[in-house]
């Protein structure tokens, strides 16, 4: 799998930053913060998953850059 785009959020220039990478497997991987391990345990996230936090007003900028490719 490799990583084809990367959407940042518009002036992130580190490259550390939430972000949405796309890959030639057709899968969106999300880079965010890790949740803290109550919050986590709280949540029932099933072993070989994982989640992370994203501000909304990030994710909604990832977003308005993404696009569905035809």
């Amino acid at each position: 799998m490799n990583i084809t785009q990367v959407i940042s959020p518009r002036g992130c220039a580190s490259g550390a930053c939430p972000s949405l990478l796309l890959t030639d497997a057709g899968t969106v991987i999300i880079q965010g913060a890790k949740l803290p391990a109550d919050r986590r345990e709280a949540l029932r996230v099933p072993g070989h998953e994982d989640i992370v936090s994203i501000p909304r007003e990030v994710f909604e900028d990832l977003l308005s850059q993404y696009g569905p490719r035809s």
